[in-house]
């Protein structure tokens, strides 16, 4: 049987309610949600208060992670305005910690459960409403998925085929988070996560969206499958646009 990892979380939510420093621990995830298992990840976040940049104490909490059980390795990243702490143990499991100041959270977001809240910050439900995308976001979301696709057809047609599976994948991605947008799920950016995790159906046809090899017939084929899924979220004024990229899907054409 693989190892717990409530005992991180255990772990995690006696070392916060040991440190004075620690408002909150917020769990996220599958874990987060009800729904993990013995393979999930720790997916959290720490509300550290009067948070400086380059704290010492986000060197800390990296610190204490690496003794919740033996550790194999650590990366601390910076993701926009907030720290990323990864800690990977041993026997595979792994703890992924924003480090976040405390006063930055105003409730307790969606699919989430507080694990420690000392000042209250997570008492009252954020509005799922705040990651609903707005149109702007789904036209840029449709704008990319279109250049992506026309990046896919040139790549492919120079015998760049690794390009263009990037290029493709790029362009499925956004149709997965379009799917998730329209089916009115919390968290639409995460694509396939999203829909998967809600069990929710995917777009009819993204099977044929992968192609099954990297020849030409195979990117093109894949490509026509996501132009499909696309058009139906292609607006008045992208139609234009859709219309300057497929002709490069010609260039994959005997």
């Amino acid at each position: 049987m693989a190892p717990d990892p409530h005992a991180i979380v255990a772990a995690l939510r006696a070392w916060a309610e040991a440190a004075d420093w620690v408002e909150w621990v917020e769990l996220g995830g599958s874990l987060g949600r009800g729904a993990g298992d013995a393979y999930s990840d720790v997916d959290a976040g720490i509300g550290v208060t009067a948070l400086a940049d380059d704290d010492p104490r986000i060197a800390a909490a990296l610190d204490a992670a690496t003794g919740f059980a033996p550790t194999a390795a650590t990366l601390r990243q910076r993701l926009g305005d907030v720290t990323h702490l990864v800690c990977v143990y041993r026997d595979g499991r792994q703890l992924s910690l924003v480090v976040f100041d405390a006063a930055a959270r105003t409730g307790l977001a969606p699919q989430s459960t507080a694990v420690v809240d000392k000042a209250g910050r997570l008492a009252e439900p954020v509005d799922p409403g705040r990651w609903t995308p707005d149109a702007a976001a789904r036209r840029e979301w449709a704008f990319l998925a279109w250049i992506a696709l026309g990046d896919a057809a040139r790549h492919a047609a120079r015998g760049r085929p690794w390009r263009a599976l990037g290029s493709l994948t790029e362009a499925r991605n956004q149709v997965w988070s379009l799917h998730a947008a329209d089916l009115g799920l919390t968290y639409p950016q995460f694509g396939a996560v999203t829909v998967e995790n809600a069990d929710a159906p995917a777009p009819q046809g993204i099977a044929a969206t992968h192609p099954a090899d990297l020849t030409g017939p195979a990117v093109l084929g894949a490509i026509e499958a996501v132009a499909a899924l696309l058009d139906p979220y292609t607006g008045a004024d992208l139609k234009a646009l859709a219309d300057a990229v497929r002709p490069r899907f010609d260039l994959l054409r005997d």
